[in-house]
Order: C-alpha cells, then sequence, then structure tokens
C-alpha cells in the first residue's frame, strides 16, 4: 500500500510538472518593436550626360549651385529641393578642350511632385566647322585644291574659298593640297592658323606666280 501511495504522489507530481511546462509553451513573447521608418529620399535634381569627350562642361541649377562634370553618365546636384518647388537645369558652359562641344538639355525643367528628379537627359556633341583659306596672286585658271586627299575645288578667283558641302569635327585631322596650278603659274601653299568666323576654319593661304619666279 505504501509503495502504491509513492506511485501515485510521483505520477501526480509529473503531472503537475507537465501542466507548468504546458503553460509555459502558450506564453508568447511580445513581439519586437517594428523597426523605424527610413527617412524621406532628398528631393535631388540629375541625370544622365552622354557624348561628352571634352572638359569644360559645367551645369547650373536654378542659375546657381554649379556642377562640373568631367565624363559622361549620371550627375547630381547636391542640394536637395523643396517639395512643390520649381526647378531648371541649364549649361553655363560647355566643353573646351580637347575639342569644343555643345551641349543642351531635355527634361530640364518643372516641379518637384515628392520624388527626386532623375530623368533630365544632357547631349553634347562635338562642333564642326567649314574649311577655307585665301588664294593671292592667280592670274590664270587651272589651279585645283583638295581637301585630304579628295573634295575637288577648282578657284577662278583670288579671296577667301571654302571647300562647299565639307564640315570636319574640332579635332579632328585635315590636308589641303594642291591639286593642279594654272599653266604659267605655279601655287604654294602655307598653313595657317587663324579662322574668317566662328563657323570656318581659315587653314591655309594659296600664293601664286610666275614660274621661274618662285620666292
Amino acid at each position: 500500500m505504501a509503495k502504491f501511495t509513492q506511485t501515485v504522489r510521483a505520477v501526480l507530481m509529473v503531472a503537475t510538472v507537465a501542466g507548468l511546462t504546458g503553460c509555459d509553451m502558450f506564453e508568447k513573447a511580445p513581439p519586437p518593436p517594428p523597426p523605424p521608418s527610413p527617412p524621406p529620399a532628398p528631393l535631388t535634381i540629375g541625370g544622365s550626360v552622354a557624348g561628352l569627350s571634352g572638359s569644360g562642361l559645367v551645369l547650373q541649377l536654378n542659375g546657381a549651385n554649379d556642377l562640373a562634370v568631367s565624363a559622361a553618365g549620371k550627375f547630381n546636384f547636391a542640394k536637395a529641393q523643396a517639395k512643390g518647388s520649381a526647378y531648371a537645369v541649364t549649361v553655363k558652359s560647355s566643353p573646351a578642350t580637347p575639342v569644343k562641344q555643345t551641349c543642351t538639355v531635355s527634361q530640364g525643367s518643372g516641379s518637384i511632385s515628392g520624388v527626386p528628379i532623375n530623368n533630365i537627359t544632357v547631349t553634347c556633341t562635338t562642333n564642326t566647322f567649314a574649311v577655307g583659306g585665301t588664294v593671292s596672286k592667280l592670274s590664270g585658271k587651272g589651279l585645283v585644291l583638295q581637301l585630304n586627299g579628295a573634295n575637288d575645288l577648282a578657284i577662278a578667283k583670288n579671296g577667301k574659298f571654302i571647300f562647299s558641302g565639307i564640315r570636319l569635327p574640332d579635332g579632328s585631322d585635315y590636308n589641303v593640297a594642291i591639286k593642279s596650278s594654272p599653266a604659267k603659274q605655279m601655287c604654294v601653299i602655307k598653313p595657317i592658323n587663324a579662322a574668317f568666323d566662328n563657323d570656318t576654319l581659315n587653314i591655309v593661304s594659296v600664293t601664286c606666280g610666275k614660274k621661274g619666279h618662285r620666292k
């Protein structure tokens, strides 16, 4: 009888421990607090530059906030803007070295609705120039010049000449040569580092004289 009682007590103790353990299983720990919300993205203005091959490009935001751009790719003005404010991106200066380029802006103005602006496009293209020079002391027919081994140009009078319909990108190689001279004259060509205007290069001077009297 004593052994049975001890056995019953042992069983009751085990049941009590199991019951306590079961209660602990249903008690859940409080959930962790939610992570803090990330700060709102700064309302910056930016986009991308394509075709840039020189240095000197400077962009402006709203007439200030100069941003020098040294390579093609993405750009971003550092100063954030207020929601609802207007923005205008312009070119303050275009690249000048090693070649001259002209850069234009598309989708460069608007108002900020509440998200950063990143769709502005700046496209740069290398400037092209007409090619010409001057002729002096020409007194006959038959003078023909060539540009880069082709593009024959017959010269009939003294003064300025231009290779019609031909434009060369800034920084490109060129060679103006005399293909033929007048029958009774000999013409010589010399390079000139000048320009007629902002659009035409005055790169050579051609001087003609009587054969046998070359100086």
